[in-house]
């Protein structure tokens, strides 16, 4: 899933358009689902006008809603808003891998976008991580079992460094190289970091979102470490 809050500075600076000033063929959706492992997925879209780089938000208005299907259990997508950023969400009481979830956006002015699907790829589970990291050394990672063809990614985020990211071959391990995490400027020598490994796989985004975008099923698993000099 996206970490709209690392765009914040940038949707404050575009904005936020009424979803009855546009017909589905001019939005674009991100949609993911995901789960942490602990038994729950939760299922969040965020929709576009235009394609989703421009960081114009659509508010959901009158009769146009969002709804997530899991089995026979259907629930609203209720919305949520930081500044200009709008995501609606829900989320199911299941986690299991191959879970299939589908979202509607339904609307009266058009058909809007009734079947757009996605499942959660494969679990997994994270190796053990150091309690304390020199950022000057090479820091491994380990997870199992691997998935063939599935994209993984990793980020770590702390209050005295920079936000670091990357993606690797799903081949159980992952190295940060040394000095990948940089302190910043004015900030104490070590904190606590939280490293994110995700796992995550397309679905298929329904077709009369005319400007594109994207869906996901994802598997994320975290672990916290002090970051030190």
């Amino acid at each position: 899933m996206k970490n709209y809050l690392l765009v914040l500075p940038l949707a404050i600076g575009c904005g936020v358009t009424n979803s009855s000033n546009l017909l589905t063929k001019g939005i674009s959706a991100e949609i993911t689902a995901s789960t942490d492992g602990s038994g729950t997925t939760k299922v969040s879209a965020s929709l576009y006008n235009g394609v989703p780089s421009q960081l114009i938000f659509v508010d959901l208005e009158g009769t146009d809603t969002l709804t997530a299907t899991h089995g026979s259990s259907n629930q609203p997508m209720q919305k949520e808003q930081l500044g200009n950023i709008i995501v609606y969400s829900t989320t199911f009481s299941t986690g299991n891998e191959g879970d299939s979830f589908t979202i509607d956006l339904m609307r009266t002015v058009d058909a809007g976008a009734p079947s757009s699907t996605t499942a959660l790829p494969a679990a997994f589970t994270l190796g053990t991580v150091a309690s304390q990291a020199s950022r000057a050394q090479a820091m491994t990672v380990t997870w199992s079992p691997t998935a063939t063809g599935d994209q993984m990614s990793w980020k770590v985020q702390g209050t005295c460094i920079n936000d670091a990211s990357g993606s690797m071959v799903d081949n159980g391990t992952m190295t940060i190289a040394a000095n990948t995490l940089i302190p910043q400027q004015g900030a104490a020598t070590s904190c606590t970091a939280t490293l994110t490994i995700q796992r995550s796989q397309p679905g298929t985004l329904d077709p009369h979102y005319g400007m594109g975008g994207s869906i996901d099923g994802e598997q994320t698993r975290t672990a916290t470490f002090t970051t030190a000099p």
